[in-house]
């Protein structure tokens, strides 16, 4: 029921319901018979449901206590931080424009559209989890199927019986003759052959001194002088390279692009790769803070988006360091699936390089 997913919120224990649930684990949503969550019941249920505690918020306060705690139970997953960060901005922005009032009818619409998109990603989940057993139910039919039709062939028509047979018969014997006949001649056996036949036997000293000489190997062969290159002679940018980045998606906005980027800062000097990854949880504010921003009004997604976001993030990364070392940053949209760095921060090894040129 629903007292398992928001407390009353709204009574003459305001205050004590709200710390109580924001301590709660994640709750246990109700199921549909699909066994995914019923997010019409959780969110439209006319006595226990989200929308209907929204409604019942007095002041402005209450409601963003109250708006703050649903956001927090619906987005868990690490994943989640961008669009935590972006529904929190959303709701400043309703409460700054309400001039006074509640906005509560804004609030509720914020809800709403947080459940389409819920119901969306149930769909979906059901839809590949049916098609990955309608397609794993044609492979099992299929082989059942050839199965039956070979052994059904096999007694229907006595030709295939009596072919069957014959083969199995053939390599039966041909083992046996093996076995009883088959052997290798030995070196006796040969030279008894060849003194019958009046045939003297080779001379092994004669075979070694008419055999020719072997060509030496590449490994005896001088190597040929190396000549470095321009490219041989640059050396690579040294580059950071972080864990993958989830771009902010507003609600109803743009829904096709890239989901991630991958961050890369350039610095002067390896040396200061630690000085640089120790600032790895205000690196991912910053950019959680300015990427929600810039995306927040974005109809069609842009590349030229990011490259402002990582030009007005290096100054501000640079004032926390002791040094300015970081020259630039580039937010990079995977090339491929598997290019994952091996931690959350750390020197860009040669399997970078193609971003990085």
């Amino acid at each position: 029921m629903i007292g398992e997913w928001l407390p009353v919120l709204w009574a003459s224990h305001l205050k004590k319901n709200v710390l109580k649930m924001a301590e709660t684990n994640k709750p246990a949503f109700p199921q549909t018979p699909d066994g995914v969550t019923d997010w019409e019941k959780v969110f439209e249920d006319p006595d226990q449901g989200l929308i209907s505690v929204i409604r019942t918020a007095q002041t402005s306060e209450n409601l963003r206590a109250c708006m703050m705690i649903v956001i927090r139970q619906l987005f868990t997953r690490d994943d989640d931080e961008l669009q935590v960060a972006q529904l929190t901005r959303q709701l400043d922005d309703l409460l700054a424009q309400s001039g006074g009032a509640v906005p509560s009818n804004a609030a509720i619409a914020m809800l709403r559209q947080i459940k389409t998109q819920r119901q969306e990603m149930a769909q979906a989940y059901l839809a590949d989890k049916k098609r990955k057993k309608r397609r794993k139910n044609r492979r099992s039919a299929a082989g059942s199927a050839s199965t039956k039709n070979a052994i059904y062939l096999l007694f229907k028509n006595p030709k295939y019986f009596i072919g069957l047979g014959l083969v199995l018969t053939v390599l039966l014997i041909g083992v046996i003759a093996v076995l009883l006949i088959g052997g290798t001649p030995t070196t006796e056996n040969v030279d008894r052959t060849n003194h019958a036949a009046g045939q003297e036997p080779a001379d092994p000293q004669k075979d070694v001194a008419d055999t020719p000489k072997t060509k030496p190997s590449q490994q005896d062969m001088p190597l040929p002088a190396f000549t470095p290159t321009v490219r041989d002679t640059t050396a690579a940018p040294v580059a950071i390279v972080l864990r993958h980045v989830t771009l902010p998606r507003s609600l109803g906005k743009w829904k096709r692009g890239p989901t991630h980027v991958m961050p890369f800062i350039f610095i002067t000097d390896e040396r200061a790769v630690s000085d640089v990854c120790r600032q790895f949880p205000y690196i991912l504010s910053i950019l959680n803070v300015e990427l929600s921003k810039a995306f927040q009004d974005i109809e069609v997604f842009d590349e030229q988006v990011l490259a402002g976001v990582a030009r007005r993030v290096g100054p501000i990364l640079n004032s926390r360091l002791e040094e300015p070392v970081i020259t630039r940053i580039l937010l990079a949209i995977p090339m491929d699936t598997r290019d994952h760095p091996p931690s959350r921060c750390g020197l860009a090894s040669d399997t970078f390089g193609k971003y990085l040129k």
